[in-house]
């Protein structure tokens, strides 16, 4: 049982190196527009493993920072502090990562509010 558990663990060491490898680098600026906004979403984006930091531009450009992210393969969430009109309101983003390209639906937390992006790594 002894030789079972080494081999079990070894197992899984792996299976966590490997999941790790696998999940996609969004390093880099990304930029795309909103629909129905005329407004383009920029994030500035450094991905460690799961974690994921940086910043989201809101519609004049100011730099908004992500407070919570995280990839999962290609699947990629982020919480973002924001204001609008001079209110503070938490942005929720969520998509598919696939090469140089993210589908995302950004969303205010209360769900008051959405819309849909594509956005392209530039660099």
């Amino acid at each position: 049982t002894v030789m079972f558990r080494a081999i079990s663990i070894s197992v899984l060491l792996i299976l966590a190196l490997v999941s790790s490898v696998l999940a996609a680098d969004v390093t880099g600026k990304w930029k795309g527009p909103m629909e129905g906004t005329g407004a383009d979403v920029v994030l500035d984006l450094k991905s460690d493993g799961a974690t994921v930091t940086g910043t989201m531009s809101d519609s004049e450009g100011k730099p908004r920072p992500i407070t919570k992210g995280s990839l999962d393969g290609g699947k990629i969430s982020l919480t973002v502090a924001s204001e609008y009109q001079g209110n503070p309101i938490t942005l929720l983003v969520t998509g598919t990562v696939s090469g140089d390209t993210m589908t995302l639906k950004i969303q205010t937390e209360d769900g008051a509010w959405g819309t849909d992006a594509v956005v392209k790594r530039s660099s």
